[in-house]
């Protein structure tokens, strides 16, 4: 058999030979070219453009729009895509709105079910045995959450805790026996902290963030408003069936897992609002330097759980986040008890927890100009206050419809402080530790919402359920004292970027001012050359 050899044509030879004579004719003069300064920026301003057109061929290509240090697992996570639209931001805040929906619809609906759940199963530490339970779920969500953020990011892990909450309601609505009833705690505490700190987390990066963390955090109240109207008919009509009720979660977190998936389909937090910009950042020392988040996001995962758990700040608004989200769960499961046991209510006392928590719908849109307008840290201590006045006047007065209506106020003015401290985390912290940060707080503050009011029913076993009201007050007073250190850091935090704005040159930039001199200089020295050269020349051909 003969070989046969392909040689290529003289036409694809003399195509690729014009084409490399195009590419380099800018450089190879028709004619005597004289060495004057417009002759040689002409020539740089070629080259660069041609630079420019490669890159963008590079880029149609797809070689260069994608971060090769990225530390996402899958390709298509790494790679850089437009924007969403306005209208399609506008979207996807209506769906993270859905999850926080989600979130208070989960937790409302505990307090009324509790004790119908507890007469099914039959089991005499039922409460301690699930509060136990979501605190396990809650806490791990709170530590894997920057490992699953950094290697799937928000469109993954967003479904992800919206499937785990719905498979913890499959396991739950059919009746299950009371171990596999108790795993479904488990998942649904690991899936409500994960959604929880990806949604915070996100929500901090977007336009106008600090009102829209307020009006998502009432959403959060209004799921919880609505529960216990659903809840309290379950228990009222099929009392024997109440688990029947979790079918109707598991629909909404269905929805709501549909929702994610077809809205950001997969995107990071990169692809949906773009990288980081240049800021600020306050070092151990007291000094600034400038620093760039988005080159800092692809460190490692334990890297950056190691500079959150050292970070001071960082516990302070972790343990004030487990205290207040404890109250605010606590009084919503507890008050219908308190009422019926200590003020002779019946079972109509059970709509106070939506009073309750349409108190914390309302003050998280009603007060935000008021924040606005005082400041985040005055308005925890301004809240914070009323809070333990009106939980006084519970304690004392024995009142039905006037401990109703405290309860309704305490609502109002807790309400806002969850929002706030996530916009706290945001000024004080950089940009590439918020997301952890936000993570680790918000998880551990879902931590507080298992392990306060199972503290409150165990005491309440022995003492009564009157030790509500005592124990609200020490907790409030308690945060005060937190947010005291908070508020500590984040002066010294103001003063050291105020310290920076005023002594804008660095080291680094003196150097770099330096060498900008330095490189002047020379450009100068050279130019000075090509024209002594140039007026030689022009001598010579006089000559």
């Amino acid at each position: 058999m003969e070989r046969t050899i392909s040689r290529p044509s003289i036409r694809s030879h003399r195509s690729h030979s014009l084409r490399h004579l195009s590419d380099i004719q800018d450089y190879v003069p028709q004619e005597p070219v004289e060495p004057t300064i417009s002759t040689g920026v002409g020539m740089i301003a070629r080259s660069q453009d041609r630079i420019d057109n490669h890159e963008e061929r590079k880029d149609i290509a797809g070689v260069d729009n994608m971060d090769p240090k990225s530390h996402y697992v899958f390709r298509f996570l790494r790679e850089e895509k437009p924007l969403p639209s306005k209208r399609m931001m506008g979207v996807m805040l209506a769906v993270l709105f859905l999850v926080m929906f989600l979130a208070g619809w989960n937790d409302a609906s505990q307090g009324p079910l509790l004790p119908s759940l507890q007469t099914y199963y039959s089991v005499s530490l039922f409460l301690s045995t699930i509060w136990l339970a979501n605190f396990a779920g809650f806490m791990t969500s709170g530590i894997t959450n920057v490992f699953i953020s950094d290697a799937f990011g928000f469109g993954i892990a967003g479904p992800f805790g919206a499937a785990m909450q719905g498979l913890a309601y499959i396991l739950i609505c059919w009746g299950s026996p009371f171990p596999l009833f108790v795993i479904a705690y488990i998942f649904n505490g690991f899936g409500l902290g994960l959604q929880d700190a990806q949604v915070n987390s996100l929500v901090t990066r977007l336009e106008n963030s600090s009102t829209k963390m307020f009006l998502m955090h009432a959403m959060y109240g209004f799921g919880a408003t609505v529960s216990p109207f659903v809840s309290t008919a379950f228990v009222q009509h099929i009392p024997n069936h109440v688990y029947y009720y979790f079918a109707v979660s598991l629909g909404l977190a269905l929805v709501t897992v549909l929702a994610l998936v077809v809205v950001f389909r997969g995107r990071t937090d990169n692809q949906v609002v773009g990288k980081r910009q240049l800021e600020v950042k306050v070092n151990k020392d007291g000094s600034t330097t400038e620093n760039e988040p988005a080159s800092k996001e692809n460190e490692g995962s334990g890297d950056k759980m190691k500079q959150i758990l050292k970070t001071p700040v960082v516990h302070y608004m972790a343990f004030y986040m487990l205290i207040y989200v404890g109250i605010e769960v606590t009084i919503g499961g507890w008050a219908t008890s308190f009422l019926i046991d200590e003020r002779g209510g019946n079972d109509n006392s059970g709509y106070v927890s939506s009073g309750y928590f349409g108190g914390l719908t309302v003050g998280r849109v009603v007060l935000i100009p008021v924040t606005k307008r005082i400041g985040n840290h005055m308005s925890i201590y301004l809240y914070s206050l009323i809070t333990l006045v009106l939980t006084i006047i519970i304690w004392f007065i024995h009142s039905i419809v006037g401990n109703a209506i405290c309860f309704s106020l305490v609502g109002v003015f807790l309400g806002p402080m969850y929002p706030i401290v996530m916009n706290v985390v945001v000024e004080i912290l950089p940009g590439e530790l918020q997301g952890g940060t936000i993570g680790w707080i918000a998880s551990l503050g879902q931590a507080g919402s298992a392990i306060m009011p199972f503290m409150v029913g165990a005491i309440s076993e022995r003492y009564g359920v009157w030790i509500l009201q005592p124990f609200t007050l020490a907790f409030t007073v308690a945060d005060i004292l937190l947010w005291f250190l908070v508020t500590r850091s984040w002066r010294k935090h103001v003063k050291s970027i105020d310290k920076h704005s005023s002594n804008p040159v660095t080291s680094d930039e003196k150097k770099d001012g330096e060498g900008r001199d330095q490189s002047s200089s020379s450009v100068n020295q050279m130019i000075s050359d090509l024209n002594r050269n140039g007026n030689g020349e022009n001598a010579k051909n006089q000559s």
